[in-house]
């Protein structure tokens, strides 16, 4: 009976480093699919999210997103709606985004 190396004796041999040969293995291949199929569509909603590097992205999404909020909060407003942006640009507005309505 032969032995393989580093097969501990039960007739299977042994998956090679790199390899997405073990469960593992193809269960972060999957994950890693997945993620890279969120930032494709993550990238196409946020403006020149494919013409920068994804960490850059990353953070134009997040201001992206705290825009957006802005724009709810002071579209729903009576006496703010009139000042909301029409337009994003993906610069710093130098609002606050903690605005209260006037009372």
């Amino acid at each position: 009976m032969e032995d393989h190396v580093g097969g501990g004796g039960n007739g299977k041999t042994p998956a090679r480093r790199g390899s997405a040969t073990g469960a593992q293995s193809l269960y972060a291949r999957k994950r890693r699919e997945r993620i890279n199929g969120r930032l494709k569509i993550l990238q196409k909603l946020v403006p020149n999210g494919t013409k920068v590097d994804i960490s850059t992205m990353l953070e134009e999404a997040v201001h992206y997103v705290k825009f957006l909020q802005l724009q709810i909060k002071m579209l729903s407003s009576d006496e703010l709606w009139m000042y909301a942006p029409i337009a994003y640009n993906g610069m710093d507005l130098g609002i606050d985004l903690n605005i209260s309505p006037p009372r």
